[in-house]
């Protein structure tokens, strides 16, 4: 009998906590399992956004959870790169950034380390640049333009993105190429800028090609672009290369999430953001603003991430501007 005894004693003692450690005993649930928040850094309409929104549209569906853009415009992404980098790393808030990031952290105080501060999840385009004008202005050509400017010292306004983007970067190479002055006006992002450029507030506007529907209409003029090879949209439009000049502007979007996400988390938003670059409104929002659809994986993105860091290291020191 007294076996019996100590059998139920034994089985009322442990019953509490068999079924304690069977309550937090079932496997963790698999990511994601709950709506994600995404950093965008840039304004919303701009080229950034207008292509990196259907992306975030896309990978929703493919991962089967809401995910909510969040808009933290400012300093050139300084801000939002600030706001992202002390989120909590468990995958439900990641963001995107570009090479004013870099560019930012070597110009400028920032809040931030772009190569030690996040986990590189992978890139997914490029930016094309150029300098714009309006199109009833008396500049045909950027020879036109850079002789009015050099012979008129201080008269041309130019407006961009911030002070810590590849665009500004590009005019301060060139005023300091053919000794020009000129005075720049940076904004938030690109909507603002253009609409400084259209208000009659500058005479020039270093961009992205957010403005295609503008140059396409003729209300603006493209004088000429910053990359490698000509822009497929702008065959006519000459590079700042093939004009003589041998400035090339960095370029790159990727996808990042705070430094410390698990590699299950990562390989969950790369492929479902590596599937999304195949939906038709992201193929077709870069198309809008000719941005470059151009994939890496992690481990390539935090390669080239370091690449293009020792790159920006060279032109910063070569131009030698002066931090704030």
């Amino acid at each position: 009998m007294k076996k019996y005894q100590w059998m139920k004693w034994l089985f009322i003692t442990l019953s509490p906590l068999a079924i304690g450690v069977l309550a937090i005993a079932p496997s963790r649930a698999k990511y994601p399992d709950k709506p994600i928040n995404f950093i965008m850094p840039w304004p919303a309409g701009g080229g950034t956004d207008i292509s990196c929104r259907p992306l975030v549209s896309a990978a929703s569906r493919i991962l089967g959870q809401p995910i909510a853009m969040e808009y933290h415009p400012g300093g050139s992404t300084a801000v939002g790169m600030g706001i992202l980098k002390v989120k909590k790393p468990d995958g439900y808030t990641i963001g995107m950034t570009s090479v004013s990031s870099l560019l930012n952290q070597h110009t400028r105080k920032v809040p931030y380390d772009l190569l030690k501060d996040f986990t590189p999840i992978m890139q997914y385009a490029e930016y094309t640049y150029g300098l714009v004008v309006m199109g009833d202005s008396p500049w045909k050509t950027l020879k036109e333009f850079l002789d009015y400017a050099k012979a008129n010292p201080g008269k041309i306004r130019y407006s961009s993105t911030g002070p810590g983007d590849p665009q500004s970067l590009v005019m301060t190479s060139l005023g300091k190429r053919l000794q020009i002055q000129w005075t720049h006006i940076p904004f938030e992002g690109g909507p603002p800028a253009l609409a400084a450029l259209l208000g009659g507030h500058v005479e020039a506007y270093s961009t992205t090609m957010h403005v295609k529907p503008h140059v396409l209409a003729g209300k603006i003029r493209l004088l000429s672009t910053y990359g490698e090879k000509r822009i497929p949209s702008f065959s006519n439009v000459p590079t700042l290369q093939e004009l003589g000049y041998p400035i090339v502007a960095p370029s790159f979007m990727v996808l990042l999430g705070p430094k410390g996400l698990s590699a299950e988390v990562v390989e969950a938003v790369h492929q479902a953001f590596r599937k999304a670059m195949e939906d038709p409104e992201f193929i077709k929002g870069c198309d809008a603003v000719d941005h470059g659809a151009i994939y890496k994986n992690p481990q390539d993105t935090a390669k080239f991430l370091v690449y293009m860091n020792e790159e920006i290291i060279g032109l910063v020191r070569e131009l030698k501007p002066q931090k704030k």
